[in-house]
């Protein structure tokens, strides 16, 4: 009888211990199933993008968004331009620009194309040189037109698939692209107005790989070189990414195009 009492508990024992080790397993496989990965920045301040998120995680560290609107390219800063923010091109990239630029950029879009416009304060306006020359007072514009095209690329050598680098300086000096597959550009035009101290630049294009349309995301990055009377740059400032390599779209910044009368959400503390 003992015997059999013995028996019985050890029976007893192993079961628990079976049914524990069970009970353990399903809270690991229910934390493996309902933990979403999540979305995080490298030191660089690029970003590790998840590509199981939803446009409502990616708007959470969205860097710009984009109003809808049109403008009319001709070099000159019109009411429509209002609606979009100015984004300051105010980070040193590079030696030393003058303390004295002010350099801003705005973006908008519509069914047919993306708009950049340029604002430019400079004490001392350089733009004599070669064609797509950096030391000339002028913009680099760089944009992938989504963010799953942009996945993988890991320099300038291998732009495709709607990813360009487009130099910004007078009609007879720009490149479009300088970077990136000039057969995939459509409709690009752009236009200047040079003052003694001042730049104003607008451009637009037709995106080529993925048509505009609201809730899309871009990458985008704006540079502004310094150019020196002597030939040389003064420096290179900058928005997003603060170093002096632009080489590839995971330093640039995330947009989001917004849909005809949305604004941009509210920042919050969680918003990176």
């Amino acid at each position: 009888m003992k015997k059999t009492l013995i028996a019985l508990l050890m029976l007893f024992s192993i079961l628990a211990s079976v049914v524990s080790c069970g009970d353990k397993s399903d809270d690991n496989n229910t934390q493996t199933t309902t933990t979403k990965a999540t979305t995080t920045r490298r030191t660089d301040n690029s970003v590790i993008d998840d590509p199981d998120d939803d446009d409502d995680d990616m708007t959470s560290y969205t860097d710009l968004f984009i109003p809808y609107g049109k403008a009319t390219v001709d070099g000159v800063r019109e009411a429509a331009w209002d609606s979009a923010v100015k984004v300051p091109i105010n980070q040193t990239k590079k030696d030393n620009p003058s303390p004295d630029v002010k350099a801003f950029a705005s973006t908008m879009w519509d069914e047919s194309g993306l708009y950049f416009l340029f604002e430019i304060e400079d004490p001392e306006i350089y733009q004599q040189g070669a064609v797509g020359d950096y030391q000339m007072d002028g913009v680099y514009l760089y944009i992938a037109e989504s963010i799953d095209n942009a996945m993988g690329v890991t320099s300038f050598d291998s732009f495709t698939n709607g990813i360009y680098q487009f130099a910004l300086i007078t009609p007879e000096l720009e490149m479009l692209p300088r970077k990136g597959l000039a057969s995939e550009l459509q409709n690009a035009q752009s236009a200047y107005n040079v003052t003694e101290t001042t730049i104003t630049i607008e451009f637009t294009y037709t995106p080529s790989i993925v048509p505009v349309a609201a809730g899309n995301f871009l990458l985008v990055d704006f540079q502004y070189n310094d150019g020196a009377s002597t030939g040389t740059r003064n420096g290179g400032l900058g928005w997003y990414n603060p170093s002096d390599t632009n080489s590839h779209p995971d330093l640039w910044g995330y947009a989001k195009l917004l849909a005809q009368g949305e604004k941009a959400p509210e920042k919050t503390d969680d918003a990176q």
